[in-house]
Parts: C-alpha cells; structure tokens; sequence
C-alpha cells in the first residue's frame, strides 16, 4: 500500500505553482523543482482521478459536509499518484472510520457546493501554474476568459506544450511524435476551455 505521510494537498499545490527562481533555499528549490520536471500531464490525470474517486466515495457514503477548502484535510502520497481525505465530520477517513448519512431533513449536500467551487480552481493551477505562481494562473485565466474562443483555446494550447511537452520546440520529437502531441493538446485544450468557461457539461459538477 501507498505510504501517506503528513504531505497535504494544499502543501503540494503550493510547491507545484512555486517559480523555484523565487526558492532561497537550495535543497527545498532542487525538490520543487524536481515535482515539477517530473510532473506530467499523465501525473496530472491520475491525481485528478484519485481525488475524484476520493470525493465519488464520500457521496456514496452519503457525507454531506467536509471541509476541505484550505486542502489541509487531503493527503498525497508520496509519488503524488494517491490521494487520501481525512477529518470528515470530525472522522478520520484514512483509518476507514464508519460514516453514516446525518439525520437531518434533505438538503442539497456541502459537497456539491465545494466541489463545484474547489476543482475547477485545483484544475487551473495544475494545468497552468506548473512552476508559475498562482498570479500568473489568476491573470492568464481572466486572459482566456475574456478572448474570443478560438483565441482562449490557442493560448491554452500554447501554455499545455509549454507546461508538459518541453520538448516540441527543442527539437526532441520527430515529425510524427510532434504530430500526435498536437492532436492530444488540442484535444486537451478544448476540454480545459470548455471546463474554464463552464459550458456543458461542465456547467454543473
């Protein structure tokens, strides 16, 4: 089983977006910078999953509330590919504590309302804050949102080769391998835009 330490999501997320120019100490800058090299669009995928699956569990179980705004309350395992909940409704999630649905009248659940708020914000910076700072996520996402579509889906293209595929304009691809990350990426930026803009399906999580 994954080891899990005390390495939180929001830890994480604010190394990830860190500009390691900005890291005075060496050894912390060299780690940062290390997640990010090695941190793919693949990687991204599958911490996207495992948080999405994390959450899938919780409304099964019939949770209603868990704060988890302030990303203290998930934990990332150590090769960030798992990730694990903790403290919901005063529970340890992480040590399988028995959950059961509060007794109250029906009510939309506190979930939906914080997921619709936190994972199109935890998407943002991980598809366009890879070593960046959260400014430059906050700014190039008002950008996007106020170009014309096809020129928001260009920058985002622009931005995911950037971010993922340092290699296409170092001459590290051959013709054909070039071709296919420009068929992925624009697939990938279509569906980003689609999510930036909540159009559907992505205007209700």
């Amino acid at each position: 089983e994954e080891e899990f330490s005390t390495y939180t999501m929001r830890e994480f997320m604010e190394e990830y977006v860190a500009i390691p120019s900005s890291v005075e100490v060496d050894e912390k800058r060299r780690a940062i910078q290390k997640l990010q090299s090695g941190f793919s669009i693949t990687s991204v995928k599958v911490f996207l999953v495992s948080l999405l699956n994390a959450f899938r569990d919780l409304t099964l179980m019939g949770v209603q509330a868990f704060d988890f705004n302030h990303l203290n309350n998930v934990l990332v395992s150590r090769d960030y590919r798992q990730v694990r909940l903790i403290d919901i409704d005063g529970n340890n999630f992480s040590n399988g504590s028995s959950l059961s649905p509060r007794p109250t009248p029906p009510q939309r659940p506190c979930l939906d309302v914080d997921l619709n708020i936190l994972l199109p914000s935890v998407i943002e910076q991980l598809m366009l804050g890879k070593g960046r700072g959260k400014g430059f996520v906050t700014n190039k996402r008002s950008e996007i949102w106020r170009a014309k579509e096809e020129d928001g889906k260009e920058m985002l293209h622009t931005l995911l080769i950037e971010n993922f595929y340092s290699a296409f304009n170092k001459n590290g691809l051959d013709d054909e391998a070039k071709s296919k990350v420009q068929q992925h990426v624009k697939k990938l930026a279509e569906w980003f835009y689609a999510l930036l803009k909540k159009q559907p399906p992505w205007n209700n999580w």
